[in-house]
């Protein structure tokens, strides 16, 4: 029986280290947006109608999502063990119902054959060998009803029991739904704050200068975490030849060769958002109005707002970062060494370790000074690609 596990499984332990787990994961979310705040309100009125200022904001969203995400994951295992637990107490009590009748009949029988009866009718042949068959026939009666009344006091102490953890369940429930709530709110109102800032933020040239800064420092943490993810790919497929092909952690148990060929999708790939114009190409770009050069290892796409993400080609989600000019930025690996990188992401629906198809949404753009700007990435190894020789023709 299932829910029979909740009381007397040794997995109830490894369930509950899974929710203390959790638990401490929300804390720790927490705990940073505190720091977050704390680090804003230090700042003068000036300092908070900066870059950084918005960047503080933007990281404090992120970790808000995060914690809308956990909430909604335990919001729906919660509602599962509630289910369960109704429907375990449905058959407890239809269990109970037919020992309580099993019982009665049993009274009836005792009454019937109690006293001069019950000898009347054992003495009542001249055979030993009846006799004793309707001895052990009695006797065999009077020992199941006696196992039958201990699992009726068992059944009816196990029914209180969930019934107790049902009413814990719900209201632990009640405690999630209003949790999701305050925090949504939360999230909402620094989403206005962090509006009001944008648009504060766009009147000075000075911000948007130093937001191409910050996406240029971007650049760098890039190539490292694409170096990471290679070494980390290498050590992988060395695992797998010495495990005989064998992954020791079920979670990473992919193969990309049993993936979609990405570099033949060159000139052919899938947009990764539905609507856009790209707005800053590859390569060298010339800023005319701050009268400045950059480089660009991808394009920047603008988009409408909260326009959906998707990933172009199947693959694997192999990093999601925070990354200060980008925000949050997503890593898909596909086949061949190929990747595909997301910026300026928000409300990400993926995780890390989590294989997808091309076509799946990863999160929603989310707005920056130049507006709800997409910056997206093609790498092979080492090596950036020209992601408009790859996306095919609008």
């Amino acid at each position: 029986m299932l829910i029979l596990a909740v009381f007397y499984n040794p997995i109830t332990a490894q369930v509950g280290d899974s929710i203390n787990f959790r638990n401490e994961q929300l804390e720790n979310l927490k705990s940073e947006i505190a720091k977050l705040e704390r680090e804003l309100n230090q700042k003068t009125q000036k300092e908070k109608e900066s870059l950084q200022a918005l960047e503080n904001l933007t990281r404090q969203n992120t970790l808000l999502q995060k914690i809308l995400n956990n909430i909604a994951k335990e919001e729906i295992n919660k509602e599962k063990q509630i289910a369960e637990l109704e429907k375990e107490i449905a058959y407890s009590e239809n269990k109970i119902r037919l020992l309580q009748d099993k019982y009665s009949k049993y009274i009836v029988w005792i009454y019937k054959y109690r006293g001069k009866s019950y000898l009347k009718y054992l003495l009542n042949t001249s055979s030993p060998s009846k006799i004793l068959k309707r001895y052990r026939y009695f006797k065999s009666i009077t020992e199941q009803n006696r196992k039958d009344l201990k699992t009726l006091r068992d059944s009816k102490n196990y029914l209180v029991k969930l019934k107790n953890k049902l009413t814990e369940e719900k209201r632990s429930l009640a405690l999630l739904k209003a949790d999701k709530k305050a925090e949504q709110d939360n999230l909402a109102r620094k989403e206005v704050e962090r509006k009001k800032l944008i648009a504060a933020l766009r009147k000075d040239k000075k911000h948007l200068a130093e937001e191409i800064e910050s996406k240029r420092k971007a650049e760098i943490v890039i190539k490292n975490i694409i170096a990471r993810l290679i070494e980390e790919e290498r050590q992988r497929r060395e695992l797998m030849l010495k495990e005989n092909e064998k992954m020791l952690d079920l979670n990473r148990n992919y193969n990309y060769n049993n993936m979609e060929n990405f570099s033949l999708l060159k000139g052919k790939l899938a947009w990764p958002i539905r609507k856009g114009k790209i707005i800053r190409k590859f390569g060298e770009n010339r800023n005319r109005k701050l009268n400045t050069v950059t480089l660009n290892y991808g394009v920047d796409i603008l988009t409408s707002e909260n326009a959906d993400v998707y990933a172009v080609a199947e693959g694997v989600v192999s990093a999601i970062e925070w990354i200060p000019g980008y925000g949050s930025v997503v890593i898909v690996t596909h086949r061949d060494e190929y990747r595909t990188v997301y910026g300026h992401i928000k409300e990400i629906y993926v995780e890390e370790g989590q294989v997808i198809s091309g076509g799946s949404a990863i999160g929603k753009v989310n707005e920056s000074l130049e507006g709800n700007v997409l910056h997206f990435e093609i790498w092979n190894s080492r090596n950036y690609q020209n992601p408009e020789v790859w996306l095919s023709k609008k």
